[in-house]
């Protein structure tokens, strides 16, 4: 019982760089250089703090660091607030890449789900007052949501995903979704022209697309092949035309976009275009920790294939 107790004791202290130091046989400074991803240090030298560092479960004191620094060293991700959001595979695989960055950088994150036409003042320019955070990352916020404005006024370190601006101000990762686009509808080019009669503006809602996709079979007719903004959307509506009694692929063929996980376990398999989704989330974290120490220069504002 006693030893118990002493192994609780051990695992309970805090360890410190004079102690990585020590064991080490460099300065505390060096530690701190190998710690941090600050500075330069010899790889041979580097190896064997790290090697200490596992060895000891060293965690780095966050609020000491905090004050030293002036920072939070804390991230806010605002995604839109929807029904089981977390189990949604597309702000999944984006969080998954923020977080192997924030986790890396030893910074923390918070989440904040925003809801769509939020009439209880301005949500976001509410987070980057709050003096909780350091940065703040966006995902999909609407490009005519007027609430955005203020926040770009007012030079919060901020990063959009899936989102894009002409203004100098704002800084975005994106993918370039409208060559995606065209690169879905070209799979299918029967030649046609654009019919407005024809598009349903669901808002990546997949029970919207369920239901309001019976819309285009009217009159007797029927379209050759559907194109859908996102994959949920796209399997709904493959679900809702099994249900009708079509065939899919064989009478109206179905293309989706983002290439989540899920897709490939439909039946038929969904065809899908694919966002490189995780690295969005790795290089939206990368750029805004560039963006709070002083390492880009603005604006940021990148498109992937």
């Amino acid at each position: 019982m006693g030893n118990d107790h002493r192994k609780k004791n051990r695992v309970l202290e805090k360890i410190t760089l004079n102690d990585i130091a020590e064991k080490t046989g460099v300065s505390a400074m060096t530690v701190s250089r190998v710690v941090s991803g600050k500075g330069i240090v010899a790889q041979s030298t580097r190896d064997k703090i790290l090697a200490v560092v596992k060895q000891l479960d060293y965690q780095p004191n966050l609020v000491a660091r905090s004050l030293s620094s002036q920072r939070t060293m804390t991230l806010g991700f605002a995604i839109p607030k929807k029904k089981q959001m977390f189990l949604d595979n597309y702000i999944a695989q984006i969080l998954s890449g923020v977080m192997t960055v924030i986790k890396q950088q030893n910074y923390r994150m918070m989440i904040y789900p925003i809801e769509d036409g939020e009439d209880s003042g301005n949500p976001y320019l509410d987070i980057a007052r709050s003096k909780l955070l350091d940065g703040l990352i966006l995902l999909k916020p609407k490009t005519n949501n007027k609430l955005l404005q203020p926040l770009i006024e007012s030079g919060f370190p901020t990063i959009f995903i899936n989102h894009r601006s002409r203004d100098p101000r704002v800084n975005y990762i994106d993918t370039r979704n409208v060559k995606g686009a065209r690169l879905a509808v070209q799979y299918r080019d029967l030649g046609l022209s654009p019919d407005p009669g024809l598009v349903i503006e669901a808002n990546f809602d997949a029970g919207k697309a369920y239901k309001e996709v019976v819309g285009l079979f009217k009159d007797g007719l029927a379209p050759d092949a559907i194109f859908c903004a996102d994959d949920y959307m796209a399997i709904a509506v493959m679900e809702r035309l099994i249900e009708m009694g079509r065939k899919v692929p064989d009478e109206i063929a179905i293309i989706g976009y983002n290439n989540i996980d899920i897709a490939k376990y439909t039946r038929p398999a969904l065809t899908t275009i694919k966002q490189p989704l995780l690295m969005i989330g790795k290089m939206a974290a990368e750029k805004l920790i560039d963006l709070i120490e002083n390492k880009s220069i603005r604006p940021i504002q990148i498109q992937l294939d």
